[in-house]
Formats: C-alpha cells, sequence, structure tokens
C-alpha cells in the first residue's frame, strides 16, 4: 500500500533545499517516472537525470509552464494510464516506453490523433503474464 498519491505523469518539485541543491535540480520541475511504496522516480528534463526521491520531500507542481516535450510525455502517461515509462532519443525521434496494464484501441486512436503530424510509430506487446509494453515514438 503507498502512501503518495503521485502517478506516472505528474509534474513535481522538490521542496527539500538540501536534496535539491546536492541533485542541481533547485527550481526544476520533474516528472513522475514510476513509483514504489515510499520513493518515487522523478525524470528532470533539463540535467536530462532521473532520481529516487522519498515522496514526502515532492508536492506536486501546480500551474505550471511545461516545455512541450514534457507536455506530451505527461499527456500519453495518463492516456495509457502507465505504471513506468522510459524514453530514448534516437536522432530525430522520440522513443516513449510505457509499461500498462490494459490499453483499448480506442486509446490508441486517441493517442494517434493526438501526435498528428508528429507520429512516427505505435506498438503494443506483451511483457510477462500481467502486463504489456506500448511503445509511442514522435519526431522532435
Amino acid at each position: 500500500m503507498t502512501d503518495h498519491s503521485f502517478r506516472c505523469g505528474d509534474l513535481v518539485r522538490c521542496i527539500s533545499k538540501y536534496y535539491s541543491e546536492q541533485l542541481g535540480i533547485t527550481g526544476l520541475h520533474g516528472i513522475v517516472m514510476g513509483t514504489k511504496p515510499q520513493h518515487i522516480h522523478v525524470w528532470f528534463e533539463e540535467p536530462n537525470r532521473s532520481f529516487w526521491l522519498n515522496y514526502d520531500i515532492l508536492r506536486k507542481a501546480a500551474e505550471v509552464d511545461a516545455s512541450p516535450l514534457l507536455t506530451r510525455i505527461q499527456i500519453l502517461a495518463y492516456s495509457l494510464n502507465a505504471e513506468e515509462w522510459e524514453l530514448e532519443s534516437h536522432g530525430d525521434t522520440y522513443k516513449l516506453i510505457c509499461y500498462v496494464d490494459e490499453v483499448s484501441f480506442e486509446t490508441l486512436q486517441e493517442i494517434r490523433s493526438y501526435l498528428d503530424m508528429d507520429y512516427h510509430a505505435l506498438s503494443l506487446s506483451p511483457e510477462g503474464m500481467g502486463r504489456a509494453i506500448a511503445t509511442v515514438e514522435w519526431k522532435k
């Protein structure tokens, strides 16, 4: 049972001055990549690094001017109801790999429509007995 309400795609900020300074993320907003009961995996675009942080030093960021990349990751993670995600950069495309329980055909169609002209590829493959991997590629 988790002690927090964070989920993949949430924009967060670190409220601990000590951790922020030590990790070089002071004033930056990150996006949740995955969660454990006590820790949250957060990716920061500016240094292009991710960290496992204790949930009690994080707060959801409200009214944030997120970059287009963070906004796109957030929308896709929420749409797919991702449990975890990874991002790869290949030349002129991004590849978002989301670990999901299930995805409806309608959701896949909505994602394709959302990406519109930037759409490159979308695939769904099994991952063990109870999960699937949804891979979304789009142009930078």
